[in-house]
């Protein structure tokens, strides 16, 4: 086990393919308490995207904006970083393939 986390944390990229298999911990669940695959794929995107936000509110906590600046931030992917949008793009094409394969 520690020889295939010492290979995902080698290269920033493989974190974010890594988050492609973290996403199947979501979207059966979720597949199997919708009994459709459509939801499973969405409620990886959200989880991911929310999570992508979430990291752009906290990276921008303790400066002097108020509660209302910091939850503006980060909605959109353009005001994310190229991986930040990797990591939400590889779990997605992941998930929405998965549930276009089946």
């Amino acid at each position: 086990m520690n020889a295939i986390l010492n290979w995902i944390k080698g290269a920033r990229w493989r974190q974010s393919l890594s988050h492609c298999v973290e996403g199947l911990l979501i979207q059966a669940p979720v597949t199997v308490l919708t009994r459709n695959l459509w939801f499973g794929a969405l409620a990886v995107i959200v989880w991911y995207w929310s999570r992508k936000k979430l990291e752009v509110e906290i990276a921008g906590e303790g400066s002097d904006d108020t509660h209302v600046d910091e939850w503006t931030r980060g909605w959109f992917p353009w005001q994310w970083s190229a991986y930040q949008v990797l990591d939400v793009v590889m779990p997605a094409i992941s998930s929405f393939a998965i549930a276009a394969l089946f």
